[in-house]
């Protein structure tokens, strides 16, 4: 769906959102954009980059911004193109919340006014929310991994809290490569752009660029902390395992006993002692019993009982 959001002095801005054939044409035959630039602004897959087209006047930024899930919070591009004085901006389902940010950004920056605001400027006072949500995400993960970092010492580990922290990282790797992918972009973006722009708008991307240079400062050490804890319970159930098998161990060697006792007095030998005793029977029992509290007695003071 092709939507005219807003009107502004400078530029126009178009908003699209999960492309169809029909949109693409329109684009094309109406908007003079090429079939080249609209596939780069609406591939799922696309890495993040600027990709310059001199001849027909366009200029594409894939960006990853925060995609939201059901249960999970990923990371999507989104296409950001200025062409022929306008901006068209392309997301899909999970994306298409960007519209509202970039239309009313609640962050410290000052836009301009609809007569005197660039289609860059109005572009960048808006990727700095974008991007202050990658700061959220990384708090709200660091709360989940305190939950279960709380709970290492004082529960029995289960498979449920592995997996809840094998997910957490696999959000932080998505975040921490997002992050660093958006850093090297604006960068070139405010290197190709120095020429172009205002000195405030100048600041503003500066402004986008600290954001997120925080955020990945902040994702760099919620990630080592998220492996630091893991590796702790990898440890933690490590030990509980070799406790577990040095117990079944103790056991065995305990409960051979038995077998080489009644072993001797299975081979109705009549010159074994007590065989021919009227309480035979019970002298095995209590020589097995007598033996198996020797053997524990031996294990025990070798540290076999200590976890």
């Amino acid at each position: 769906m092709i939507e005219t959001v807003k009107k502004f002095n400078n530029f126009t801005w178009y908003h699209v959102s999960n492309l169809t054939t029909e949109d693409n044409q329109i684009l094309v035959s109406e908007h003079q954009l090429t079939n080249e630039i609209i596939g780069y602004a609406v591939d799922h897959n696309e890495s993040v980059r600027m990709e310059y087209d001199v001849a027909t006047d366009e200029a594409l930024m894939v960006i990853d911004v925060i995609s939201y899930h059901e249960n999970v919070v990923e990371t999507r591009p989104i296409g950001i193109l200025f062409a022929h004085g306008d901006l068209y901006t392309f997301s899909h389902s999970v994306t298409d919340y960007i519209q509202a940010v970039l239309l009313d950004p609640k962050n410290r920056q000052k836009r301009g006014n609809d007569n005197e605001i660039s289609a860059i400027d109005f572009v960048m006072t808006g990727l700095y929310s974008l991007m202050t949500r990658y700061v959220s995400q990384v708090t709200e993960i660091n709360r989940k991994r305190r939950v279960i970092q709380a709970q290492l010492g004082h529960h029995k580990r289960t498979t449920k809290q592995m997996n809840d922290l094998l997910r957490l990282q696999t959000q932080m790797i998505y975040i921490q490569n997002s992050l660093a992918n958006n850093h090297v972009m604006l960068n070139a973006f405010k290197q190709d752009f120095k020429t172009k722009i205002a000195h405030f708008e100048e600041e503003h991307i500066d402004d986008v660029r600290v954001e997120v240079g925080q955020a990945e400062h902040m994702a760099d050490i919620a990630m080592a902390v998220i492996n630091s804890v893991s590796d702790a319970y990898g440890n933690l159930s490590n030990r509980d395992l070799n406790w577990t098998m040095k117990v079944l161990t103790v056991y065995s060697i305990v409960l051979t006993v038995p077998t080489i006792v009644s072993g001797f007095y299975g081979e109705n030998v009549k010159w074994l002692p007590f065989a021919a005793a009227q309480d035979g029977w019970w002298i095995t029992i209590v020589i097995t019993l007598i033996l198996m509290a020797a053997v524990s007695l031996v294990l025990a003071l070798s540290g076999f009982f200590r976890k």
